[in-house]
């Protein structure tokens, strides 16, 4: 078998001293518990995959599939072993051989066909003249009101931005393994969205802009910031860091001073910043492992009620989602729950006036 994407990753194999250090922080072995469901377990199924020595097999798809493509591993790795860039790469060998996942399939089918992940064929997108070009993307494209608030905000802080058509920025078909369909799609992105600095809203996005294209991303927290003028809400919130802004992109203490700034008292979790638990969505384990990503979840929305705080914050669409379905499940059990919330609307609450 021709491993053309795996060998580049030969260097990254030798490289992992196989000291466990990714054990500590990883959601997926927290939850399953075998070695084999760390990041060390699939750099040594790896190495076996590219040695020869292992077979493409449904079970060895189903454990490198079993990521969240959090970075934890990175964050906490003495030697920067680019663990989702090799996981990503696996899945490509996997997907080539044959091992994706129906339902990662469809997500693929839907970008091609409709430009965004959920084969929306009448997506809104809000059209808009201005100076800054904007990139909103599938999730908030999915959630108007949300984006439709973003737009509000902005314009009420004085930030002229240019909203035009677009695509999916194609991080499904990188992380899923389709990786020859998000060669051409790349393309296709650069033809119709053709600008190198922009403000994205998501940040996965963002975050897969920057590092894959190479683009000059802002997330939208960083603007605001800028321009953002105090108020007093007092609120008692804990915020939860999604995986890529934080690990990602080092955004930890904007959103902190944006809240701050608001009026809002942050009372932090136990695992904040860069060390914040994963909430369990991302990676594709949403789509082909709901019962482990429903436990991530879990975990992470205990952490926050643990913090006795009114209100749990997050910026990423999809945390907001997955843990507004672990709070509703708490909730449900007749456990303590909390309520969750987009940071967008907090910050709307603050300067509406």
């Amino acid at each position: 078998m021709q491993l053309k994407y795996l060998e580049k990753f030969e260097n990254e194999l030798n490289t992992c001293i196989r000291c466990a250090y990714c054990f500590e922080g990883c959601p997926v072995f927290q939850q399953l518990g075998w070695e084999i469901d760390s990041a060390r377990g699939k750099a040594v199924m790896g190495f076996g995959l590219l040695m020869g020595h292992l077979e493409p097999n449904n079970y060895i798809a189903k454990k490198f599939f079993q990521c969240t493509f959090c970075r934890d591993c990175v964050e906490r790795c003495s030697a920067s072993v680019n663990i989702p860039g090799l996981i990503a790469a696996v899945r490509a060998e996997l997907v080539k051989e044959g091992f994706a996942y129906d339902t990662h399939k469809t997500v693929i089918e839907n970008v091609k066909r409709t430009g965004n992940i959920f084969g929306d064929e009448e997506v809104a997108i809000p059209l808009k003249d201005g100076e800054i070009p904007l990139f909103i993307g599938c999730q908030y494209l999915a959630r108007p009101n949300q984006t439709k608030l973003y737009l509000r905000m902005l314009e009420k802080l004085g930030i002229n931005v240019k909203v035009v058509k677009e695509i999916c920025c194609g991080f499904p078909m990188y992380a899923l393994g389709f990786r020859e369909d998000f060669e051409a799609w790349k393309e296709k992105f650069n033809r119709v969205f053709p600008y190198d600095e922009f403000i994205a809203l998501c940040p996965t996005c963002t975050a897969f802009l920057q590092e894959e294209y190479g683009k000059k991303v802002k997330h939208i927290l960083q603007v605001i910031l800028e321009y953002l003028p105090e108020a007093n809400l007092e609120l008692k919130v804990t915020y939860h860091d999604p995986c890529d802004l934080s690990r990602g992109l080092g955004i930890i203490e904007e959103p902190r001073k944006i809240l701050n700034k608001l009026g809002v008292e942050v009372i932090e979790m136990q695992n904040a910043g860069k060390t914040s638990r994963c909430c369990g969505g991302g990676g594709g384990i949403l789509m082909s492992d709901v019962e482990l990503s429903d436990a991530i979840a879990m975990t992470r929305i205990r952490e926050a009620v643990e913090t006795g705080a009114e209100l749990l914050v997050t910026s990423c669409p999809t945390c907001e989602q997955v843990l507004k379905k672990a709070a509703t499940e708490l909730k449900k059990s007749g456990e303590k729950s909390i309520t969750v919330r987009n940071i967008s609307e907090i910050i709307w609450r603050g300067i509406r006036g």
